[in-house]
């Protein structure tokens, strides 16, 4: 059975990945090719219960929306227990693998374009870093080895945008410096990585028209 191709959007919450996504699906099906949207993150499932114990314990004197620094450096000092890291992250990617597979690998193989919105690494800069994945390049290590196990995407696109603009277009940003931290690990990700880096300031349509000619040049 034959493999479709795999395009993803990826960046910073308020980049505009999401409409992007939708956007190439649907000029995508107008040029008459067979095309879908994924969404590639992950619902916590095994790893909420541990959530909710750390919101109630450790984290309960502090709030994401309050204080975004002290909140951010409790879950580091909580973290920094390896083998809590180590074990929450193993329920982060027990939740994440059979969504990955009912999202985005079956439909791989029933379409020609699976356009996904976020990806696996979205999990890993977006829901770990800053605690469980400290530094920008323990994410970029940590993808090297869970990428063996996953569908490669053949485009990736990051939308990259000024975290100022992106507090603009989101009114459920919890503080500034929360996006901040955020680019700084898409940045170095995106470039590791060689990622397509495309100007989230620029008309929603100019980015459909880029995205969409850049696929269908190549493939």
């Amino acid at each position: 059975m034959q493999r479709g191709t795999l395009i993803t959007t990826t960046g910073i919450d308020g980049a505009g990945k999401s409409t992007l996504a939708k956007n190439v699906r649907d000029e995508l099906q107008a040029r008459g090719y067979d095309a879908v949207y994924a969404y590639g993150r992950f619902l916590p499932l095994f790893s909420y219960p541990v959530m909710e114990l750390g919101r109630r314990t450790v984290l309960s004197n502090s709030d994401i929306e309050d204080n975004y620094t002290k909140h951010q450096s409790n879950k580091a000092d909580l973290f920094d227990i390896s083998l809590l890291r180590r074990g929450y992250e193993m329920l982060v990617m027990a939740d994440y693998a059979p969504q990955l597979f009912a999202r985005v690998v079956v439909p791989l193989y029933q379409h020609d374009y699976v356009v996904c919105d976020r990806y696996f690494y979205d999990t890993l800069l977006t829901d770990l870093s800053g605690d469980v994945i400290p530094e920008p390049q323990e994410a970029v290590d940590r993808y090297r080895m869970y990428s063996k196990l996953i569908p490669s995407p053949d485009f990736e696109f990051y939308v990259q945008i000024p975290p100022e603009v992106s507090l603009e277009r989101k009114d459920d940003i919890p503080d500034i410096e929360y996006l901040r931290d955020r680019k700084r690990f898409y940045d170095v990700f995106a470039q590791a990585y060689g990622m397509s880096v495309l100007d989230g300031t620029r008309s929603q349509s100019d980015l459909c028209f880029t995205v969409t000619n850049a696929v269908l040049s190549d493939t």
